[in-house]
């Protein structure tokens, strides 16, 4: 990327698609300019400004005042006009230190700094060239100095390469690395000369102010970088190919080409009312044409600042599982992945965990006073006060349940039942579990359990 170009946020999406070079599914290469711009920043001269002043107070060396008394063909250093623009390159500028703070973390995360590695804790400042390491389901939210923030999601490794701000005016200029797995951006406006790039092994993406994902793929050797909001420029890792994508676009970049792609539009829960009540919570997605898969996140907050669990689907299943879950009020956030890795627009729904079920079904039998009586059991699953519905039908020859069940008692309230005299035969019993959670009825039927009798 040609590091002299400021990229102005404030471009429309219309301009940029109009635009032939926008156009194209595959970024055209560039030829190097014979001469590189020198990029620079106008100040304006206040009242007591010398070139000698602003040069120690702003510059990195005192001497460099000799390079803008060239370039601006001031004759005295010592008296400038009081008005005046003096165009200062921006290589000259002196920029200090920044720090970032850990807003939030959960599970397992690493923050290596200073020549050591220990989990981060809560407000814990953050310095130039730390990295962050990231396991499964863990989370950590980055706060930079500008209202700017990062997240990092699980299985990720991302170095902070540059935390900046300029003397002269405070604008702020940040880097982050992404070594491997994903960081997500949400970026402030920046002043001139102030950025935000994200880079990776193959790619560079470069914003004054957006929210953007970049991915980078390890074993493929391919970095995605999906636009939300604003604009941003991604510069292939050589410097031979870049592109320019606005929201609802991706760039897919790797050692051999840099593709400008459109991002798969949000997926959709195919029951979304649903209460999670089995065993594991796992979610039915709608197919989404062009989707290889689907991602999803889990928080309990609607702006996932909160997340606890990630989980991507299968190739081309349309189907999440996240394990066990504690009873509650979460959230879901859905993407789709692209063939290409990309992760499209997300959506977020809320959805109910309250545990709801029946198992452990056993069955014994025992003689009192000349009659037969059979004990049926089985254990309530989840929170809370449950009432049971016991059924119980008879097979056929043929090992089927045929018509109404022989006993269909609702009203249990112990994790039991009991009957007598049953004739010989085979036999299917099942046990429904009913309670009221979170304003709902749940109710969920055990697996059908099989009883033989004198056969």
């Amino acid at each position: 990327m040609n590091r002299n170009r400021m990229i102005i946020v404030g471009l429309t999406a219309a301009l940029l698609t109009a635009s032939p070079s926008f156009a194209q599914n595959r970024a055209a290469p560039r030829s190097a300019p014979a001469v590189a711009p020198v990029e620079t920043l106008d100040y304006v001269v206040r009242p007591g400004d010398t070139l000698i002043d602003l040069a120690e107070a702003y510059l990195n060396r005192p001497s460099d005042y000799r390079r803008v008394q060239r370039d601006n063909r001031v004759a005295n250093p010592r008296r400038l006009p009081v008005g005046r623009t003096l165009a200062i390159p921006v290589s000259l500028l002196r920029a200090d230190p920044d720090q970032a703070r850990i807003s939030s973390f959960r599970g397992a995360v690493t923050l290596s700094q200073s020549g050591r590695a220990a989990p981060p804790t809560q407000g814990q400042a953050v310095s130039e060239d730390a990295v962050l390491t990231t396991g499964a389901n863990a989370f950590v939210r980055l706060a930079l100095s500008d209202g700017s923030h990062v997240v990092v999601p699980s299985n990720s490794r991302v170095r902070l390469s540059r935390l900046r701000r300029y003397a002269l005016n405070g604008a702020v200029d940040h880097a982050m690395t992404v070594e491997a797995g994903r960081a997500e951006s949400q970026v402030t406006p920046r002043r001139r000369p102030g950025g935000f790039v994200v880079r990776t092994p193959v790619s560079v993406s470069a914003v004054r102010g957006t929210e953007f994902r970049v991915a980078f793929n390890d074993a493929a050797d391919r970095s995605a970088t999906e636009v939300i909001k604003g604009v941003v420029e991604v510069d292939s890792g050589d410097g031979l190919s870049e592109a320019v994508a606005v929201a609802d676009q991706g760039v897919s970049t790797s050692l051999t080409d840099t593709r400008l792609l459109p991002l798969l539009p949000a997926p959709a829960l195919a029951l979304p009312d649903e209460v999670q009540s089995g065993p594991v919570v796992d979610f039915t997605l709608t197919p989404l044409d062009g989707a290889a898969g689907y991602r999803g996140r889990l928080a309990t907050d609607a702006g996932m600042i909160d997340a606890f669990a990630e989980a991507d689907s299968a190739p081309n299943t349309p189907h999440l599982s996240f394990g066990d879950l504690a009873d509650g009020a979460y959230f879901l956030r859905l993407g789709a992945l692209s063939p290409e890795g990309m992760e499209g627009r997300n959506t977020t729904y809320s959805f109910i965990r309250a545990r709801n079920g029946v198992g452990g079904l056993t069955s014994s039998s025992e003689t009192r006073d000349n009659r037969r009586f059979y004990r049926f059991r089985w254990e309530a699953e989840g929170e809370g006060e449950a009432s049971f519905r016991f059924q119980l039908s008879r097979e056929d020859a043929e090992g089927r349940a045929g018509g109404p069940p022989l006993v269909d008692q609702p009203g249990v309230a112990e994790q039991a039942f009991t009957l007598s005299d049953l004739p010989p035969g085979v036999y299917t019993w099942r046990v429904q579990g009913s309670r009221h959670r979170f304003g709902r009825l749940l109710q969920a039927w055990s697996e059908p359990q099989q009883l033989r009798i004198g056969r």
